[in-house]
């Protein structure tokens, strides 16, 4: 389970996250090569419950985004329902303003011979 995840080229996972969230519920999965798609219910993966903080904390990982950790992870219901939350995810993180970037350091106004010498 502890495998290291394929991150794929951010332009796709931006788009449409879904194939990457496949990968990371196909490492919880207990019976290997059950087809997982949108409509399938978490239930019918035989996920253990208390696989789904780690799955959220690998999706969160994946995406760069925050997954509210409340009663909203027992809401995921079906796989389509977490590809409906991180592409909200990603949408508010994209939609969020960059951050300035960090300002030159000036130097003083009134300096000194010594600081002019440098």
């Amino acid at each position: 389970m502890n495998q290291p995840l394929q991150s794929l080229p951010p332009g796709i996972a931006m788009h449409d996250p879904t194939p990457q969230i496949i990968a990371i519920l196909a490492q919880y999965v207990r019976e290997p090569g059950y087809p997982i798609a949108m409509e399938v219910p978490l239930s019918d993966l035989e996920i253990d419950r208390l696989d789904l903080p780690m799955i959220v904390l690998d999706v969160e990982d994946a995406f760069a985004i925050q997954v509210p950790y409340n009663e909203e992870i027992e809401s995921f219901a079906t796989v389509g329902a977490l590809v409906a939350c991180v592409r909200s995810g990603l949408e508010a993180r994209a939609a969020r303003p960059l951050a300035a970037a960090p300002r030159k350091k000036r130097r003083p106004w009134m300096s000194t011979v010594a600081e002019r010498r440098r």
